[in-house]
């Protein structure tokens, strides 16, 4: 069991560099205040782009049925 306390003795308060606790703090809100900007960022994109992408299904469907088949069903390309 020496070793066990050997390996015990080199952890804890009385170390030289014992700034895990701020350093451990900054770097966690680093990463919360990072993250939540990219989910903000996102979440913008998504919704400009499905504005973006109901304004094209509006033109689309504005202009299928002229450019679709006149009567019965799909067309030969479309199963």
């Amino acid at each position: 069991m020496v070793g066990v306390e050997f390996l015990a003795q080199e952890f804890g308060p009385d170390r030289d560099q014992a700034m895990a606790g701020p350093l451990g703090l900054f770097i966690t809100l680093l990463l919360v205040v990072v993250t939540i900007m990219l989910v903000r960022g996102m979440n913008k994109h998504v919704r400009r782009l499905n504005r973006r992408l109901d304004r094209e299904a509006a033109l689309n469907a504005d202009a299928e049925p002229a450019e679709g088949p006149s009567e019965g069903g799909p067309g030969p390309d479309r199963a």
